[in-house]
């Protein structure tokens, strides 16, 4: 008998290829566990990025995605942050509070661990400061979240 998954399952009109290879330059623990081709396309994929897997399909007339749901990422530092930000509105394009979306539309949360340290202080003045100070940026920089 086998086990539960849970797993995201990311819905492109086209192009999964492209996704898939952008992903995979971006995320540096990616692997590509299979790919099922429909008359030489690439219909679905199964995916795994940083332990969290992915099954993508490939075909038109799916529902665009939206802002009411975005893959957080979690990462260690403003370097891992400045890096990946880059790399995501290069063809993407900013939101809000550590938000980005990628060129085919899925919403990603750029954050770093650092983030819930100021958010979560137990001064609760330091706590306000950052919370005040995330809700202006676009990309979180994490020094401008204390005085």
């Amino acid at each position: 008998m086998k086990n539960t998954q849970v797993r995201t399952f990311l819905w492109f009109e086209s192009d999964l290829d492209s996704a898939l290879n952008f992903y995979k330059a971006t995320f540096k623990d990616f692997k590509l566990v299979s790919e099922n081709r429909f008359n030489d396309q690439l219909f679905t994929a199964e995916f795994i990025i940083h332990g969290h897997e992915f099954v993508g399909m490939n075909t038109p007339g799916g529902d665009k995605f939206n802002n009411s749901i975005s893959i957080s990422v979690q990462v260690d530092g403003q370097d891992e942050v400045d890096r990946l930000w880059e790399e995501f509105t290069k063809n993407g394009e900013e939101i809000q509070c550590g938000w980005v979306k990628d060129a085919w539309g899925v919403n990603w949360q750029i954050t770093p661990f650092q983030l819930q340290d100021w958010l979560g202080h137990r001064d609760p003045e330091v706590a306000q400061y950052a919370m005040s100070q995330m809700l202006k940026m676009k990309k979180i920089v994490i020094s401008q979240l204390h005085k």
